[in-house]
């Protein structure tokens, strides 16, 4: 196999009504489209789920140019899928990244340090703050940490030339 790109990351959230918000309005994804009542039975996704006959609510989220394929899918696309279990409340947390499962996802920026003041000004909780993570030759990469609602954490990276 050789991966082509990524497709997207799913978001498993508490309280879409809380979730919704801070990634449209607060870190900028577009809405593609939102499922408020998806059958987990009928969508195969009991393989995959903590408890079986689940309805789910998604909403499907992008950056980049929208297109007409499926949910504005395309290779150049990033896509978030946040997914809202509908019945009672889902379990577990956000893990760090000295734990086993995926700990954070990283979005590409321009401007980190003002985007940082702003989200910080908003109430967003950084569990790390801007800095240089990695120098090389080519450039620095400068990161920061911050928690979505439900604790998960998202990575914000920006390459600085030399």
């Amino acid at each position: 196999m050789i991966p082509r790109s990524l497709s997207h990351v799913a978001v498993g959230v508490r309280d879409m009504d809380r979730s919704l918000p801070f990634y449209r309005d607060l870190l900028g994804f577009q809405v593609a489209q939102e499922i408020n009542d998806l059958d987990g039975n009928e969508n195969h996704l009991g393989g995959i789920s903590e408890r079986q006959n689940r309805k789910y609510r998604v909403v499907v989220l992008r950056y980049g140019p929208e297109t007409a394929a499926l949910y504005g899918f395309n290779e150049a696309a990033s896509v978030v899928s946040l997914v809202a279990p509908l019945g009672p409340p889902p379990t577990g947390t956000g893990i760090n990244v000295d734990e086993i499962g995926i700990s954070h996802f990283g979005i590409w920026v321009k401007g980190l340090e003002t985007i940082y003041e702003d989200l910080k000004s908003k109430g967003v909780t950084f569990a790390v703050p801007p800095h240089a993570a990695v120098k090389t030759a080519a450039g620095t990469l400068h990161s920061a940490f911050l928690h979505d609602p439900d604790g998960i954490l998202i990575e914000l990276q920006e390459m600085l030339p030399p």
